[in-house]
């Protein structure tokens, strides 16, 4: 297995898909994101205790800068996920996972925006295995007057709850504000996304294959109640076949994302689509696919940033990268829903183990 990030260009006027550059990496990465300006990628470390800084030199081309020890609450452990905040100041965070004893971190930037240090960290409950985090939208972190506080939120997928934290802006030191316990135990959120209206924060859940609508109080920004869950399976489907992956907004928020992994080559995983309305409630399921093969390990997938019916998804450890695209537009009183979606390009990248997850730079 290679320890790699892989530069891939997509062409969408002729579907062409190709791998540009493969880069060594510092280590085998679970997660990786941008920085707010897309001019650094942090990553985390499957095999290594420490995060990873690179700074994105041309559309193709990245180079490690700085690779951070796990310290305070995290000293030797590994990562699953980090998330970058997109204003100032910049602040990004990673969560531990598996527990128990589960940790969090963040990291203060540079004026480059590379990653400068461990500013913080936390531990959750001894049960506790973070693996997905989200942030509020800079305007909803409404845990004081002064502007002074960003609302992280965790998937504890272990503890089978959803933590917030609220982190102060001038020390990076998060403070956990609430928990919220899932409906029921076994149900294991695994990755989240918040509205940009900061009404609803969307639970994909591993162990029942659902993807659950949450309202967020308005006052404090903390996990209120569930409003509506959907399946990402079929009804006949056996669940213990499948282990769902993730959940992702568009752009606008106006579409949600999820996915399904199986844990046999019995079966395909599935990819569903949801139209979300103005205030972050799913008006309805739009549709749900199944996949090009059993989604493994990964399965992550990515709305484009320049268009909202495409998203990229990769699979490991089949070892493919691909490009969907949502079909057949309709109108629904004035929002556009869509009856489907198909892959359109694809790369095989047969190293051993690509690809947990990819971002879009454009």
């Amino acid at each position: 297995m290679q320890r790699a990030i892989y530069a891939l260009e997509y062409n969408d006027v002729t579907n062409d898909f190709t791998v540009v550059k493969n880069h060594t990496a510092d280590a085998s990465h679970a997660w990786i994101t941008f920085d707010h300006d897309k001019k650094n990628i942090y990553a985390t470390s499957l095999n290594k205790s420490r995060i990873a800084s690179y700074r994105v030199t041309d559309a193709t081309t990245i180079e490690l800068v700085k690779s951070i020890p796990a310290s305070g609450a995290c000293h030797n452990t590994t990562s699953a996920f980090i998330t970058a905040m997109p204003t100032a100041p910049y602040y990004a965070f990673s969560g531990s996972w598996p527990g128990p004893n589960s940790c969090g971190m963040s990291f203060s930037v540079d004026s480059n925006g590379t990653l400068a240090s461990v500013d913080d960290s936390w531990t959750y409950a001894n049960t506790s295995g973070v693996h997905g985090l989200a942030l509020a939208p800079p305007t909803h972190s409404p845990a004081n007057n002064n502007n002074n506080t960003q609302l992280l939120y965790s998937a504890d997928l272990n503890g089978d709850q959803i933590w917030t934290h609220a982190v102060n802006l001038t020390t990076g030191r998060a403070t956990p504000a609430a928990s919220f316990p899932m409906p029921y135990s076994g149900m294991h959120p695994r990755h989240l996304a918040v509205h940009p209206s900061g009404r609803a924060l969307y639970a994909v859940m591993e162990a029942d294959n659902s993807v659950a609508e949450f309202s967020l109080a308005p006052v404090s920004g903390a996990v209120a109640a569930e409003t509506v869950r959907h399946m990402l399976i079929p009804i006949d489907a056996n669940t213990t076949e499948f282990w769902s992956a993730e959940v992702m907004l568009s752009p606008s928020g106006r579409y949600l994302w999820a996915t399904a992994r199986a844990r046999t080559n019995a079966t395909t995983g599935f990819i569903s689509a949801f139209l979300v309305g103005d205030d972050g409630g799913i008006v309805k399921k739009m549709f749900r696919v199944p996949t090009t093969t059993l989604g493994g390990w990964a399965n992550a997938i990515n709305p484009a940033p320049w268009a909202e019916e495409y998203a990229v998804m990769t699979d490991y450890p089949t070892g493919y990268v691909q490009v969907w695209k949502m079909e057949g537009p309709r109108d629904r009183g004035g929002l556009v829903e869509y009856t489907g979606a198909k892959a359109i390009a694809r790369v095989d990248i047969g190293d051993g183990g690509c690809c947990a997850n990819a971002i879009w730079y454009s």
